[in-house]
């Protein structure tokens, strides 16, 4: 059974390159071509010390990383308080159909309830239907909405 690490800040990671490589995959199958260089600094980033951002990495072993999820504590009006919105969840290849993701997903609910958040939240492409299965088997709604944004 994998093991699973919660980090606050870039600095406790252990096996930092596997973890990167794995980050460095995910980007590439969401369609982002990203040098490690270039994803280590939106790591450092993203965990900096003022950040209220979390990575979780399953590991197998003890010490090789094999899935991760990462997302951020916010505040919102509609919820009442806080929140976790979740921005990534990957796992390896290898190690799909195996219960990782829902692994993952149990741990990042748990501790976002352990750290004061009433709600848990994230987007998937419409077209991601295994996703959308898991989802919707650990008991999350899926809702038909728009995502806007853009590059400042």
């Amino acid at each position: 059974m994998p093991t699973i690490v919660a980090y606050q800040h870039t600095g406790d990671i252990i096996d930092k390159e596997t973890v990167i490589t794995l980050i460095q995959e995910q980007m590439a199958f969401i369609g982002y071509q990203q040098s490690r260089e270039e994803v280590e600094a939106e790591v450092n980033n993203a965990m900096k010390k003022e950040s209220r951002s979390a990575l979780f990495v399953a590991y197998e072993g003890g010490s090789t990383a094999i899935g991760f999820a990462y997302g951020n504590i916010c505040s919102g009006l509609e919820t009442g308080g806080d929140y976790f919105w979740l921005n990534e969840l990957y796992v390896s290849e290898s190690c799909r159909k195996q219960g990782l993701g829902s692994d993952l997903l149990g741990f990042v609910r748990t501790w976002s309830q352990e750290m004061g958040c009433g709600y848990l939240a994230m987007v998937t492409h419409p077209n991601n239907k295994k996703a959308q299965a898991l989802y919707q088997e650990l008991g999350f709604e899926l809702e038909k909405l728009v995502w806007v944004d853009k590059y400042l």
